[in-house]
């Protein structure tokens, strides 16, 4: 059994990681079989192995978890075309060639990343408008701005 891990880039282009051996250590470490270089990946963040036809991930007690199809594990069976995000990067697990293609999960990952900067912006507005309610209405422009010299008005031809 031949498993992969293929990294998804955001440019969506895709690139393919043979696990190396039958037990497998992801991360932050050097001595890792699999290093990712991040603070948020813990020092030994997760193992993957493959016994008997399965592949199981186990969560080595990392800091911000592992997770299965957006799902925090602790310890899992995974199948072909499952995600494995571990910190913020993200793996289709690919066994045996299965799945082929990957355009599923780039479409799921930019539909996810378009709805984020959308919740974020709405986020935004929403607090802008707190903002706003704060604001004493029916007061003349030279009173909401503040203590202003008499002749301001004269400089802006207002």
């Amino acid at each position: 059994m031949q498993v992969n891990l293929v990294f998804l880039k955001k440019d969506g282009t895709a690139s393919s990681f043979k696990l190396p051996s039958t037990v497998t250590f992801i991360g932050r470490r050097q001595d890792c079989d699999f290093c990712i270089p991040l603070m948020v990946v813990s020092r030994r963040h997760c193992e993957i192995n493959m016994d008997l036809g399965k592949i199981t991930i186990r969560d080595l007690r990392s800091r911000n978890g592992t997770f299965i199809n957006g799902e925090p594990i602790e310890e899992a069976q995974v199948k072909a075309g499952d995600m494995l995000k571990i910190g913020p990067v993200e793996f289709v697990i690919q066994i045996d060639g299965i799945p082929e293609s990957f355009e599923e999960h780039l479409q799921k990952k930019e539909t996810t990343t378009q709805n984020q900067v959308a919740r974020s912006a709405d986020e935004n507005f929403d607090d802008a408008m707190e903002d706003l309610s704060d604001v004493e209405l029916g007061k003349s422009r030279t009173e909401m701005l503040g203590d202003l010299p008499d002749d301001f008005d004269e400089d802006f031809n207002l």
